[in-house]
């Protein structure tokens, strides 16, 4: 069952005021309003490369997609370097991986409850064999049943130049790629669009981390989403 448990949260934009958290709220709405005419509720985000701030942005998505009312699940699918646990300060005891590795787990052992409307699931024990982990046929069972609980499942995946991203994306409705304005090229970009293509991964939009448009002004983020 879910697992109750009062966290200290660390990287998450508590402050509803400003330019990022207005940001986000921009992002949100640009996501609902396609994922009400696609039915879209299952979305991952990756990157281009790594370091370009994914994990962050999907854990603050999923915590603002929450404080619209909407029921919201965020999964740590990098198995390989995974992040989320640290964002919101959890144990990592129990997770995706122990449940993929070993079918007696309940389905939901690894779910802990951040408030009312957000609940993680954390990566769990960093496997051997990643890639072939999550090519068991039991992480879309999981997806689907969690669809019918949770309004949104957001999934937290490795750079798309790594075979865990491309295998997780073929159980998802869409894909948001993530990348730090000035370190990721057009090229890597316009590569990184075409790997997508190529595997018939539906981008349903960009989101450029670290966008700086004054001098003063803070860093915060800009979406371009397809609509």
């Amino acid at each position: 069952m879910v697992m109750k448990k009062q966290v200290k949260k660390r990287s998450l934009i508590l402050d509803e005021k400003g330019r990022v958290p207005e940001q986000f709220r921009n992002i949100r709405a640009s996501i609902q309003y396609i994922a009400d005419k696609k039915k879209i509720k299952t979305i991952m985000a990756t990157s281009c490369r790594q370091g370009e701030g994914k994990s962050s942005m999907i854990a603050n998505l999923a915590m603002f997609m929450s404080k619209s009312g909407k029921r919201v699940l965020l999964i740590d699918g990098d198995l390989r370097l995974p992040t989320i646990h640290r964002i919101f300060n959890l144990k990592n005891y129990v997770g995706l991986s122990d449940l993929l590795k070993d079918h007696q787990f309940d389905k939901y052992e690894g779910i802990q409850k951040i408030d009312d409307h957000l609940d993680v699931m954390t990566s769990g024990g960093s496997p051997y064999n990643p890639s072939e982990l999550l090519s068991d046929s039991l992480l879309p069972e999981l997806l689907k049943e969690y669809e019918e609980i949770y309004d949104f499942i957001f999934i937290d995946a490795p750079p798309i130049g790594l075979s865990d991203s491309i295998i997780i994306a073929n159980y998802c409705d869409a894909t948001v790629l993530v990348l730090e304005n000035g370190k990721t090229t057009k090229t890597q970009l316009k590569e990184c669009i075409e790997k997508c293509k190529m595997q018939n991964i539906d981008v349903l939009g960009i989101i450029r981390n670290k966008v700086q448009r004054r001098r003063n002004d803070s860093n915060y983020y800009y979406n371009y989403v397809k609509r």
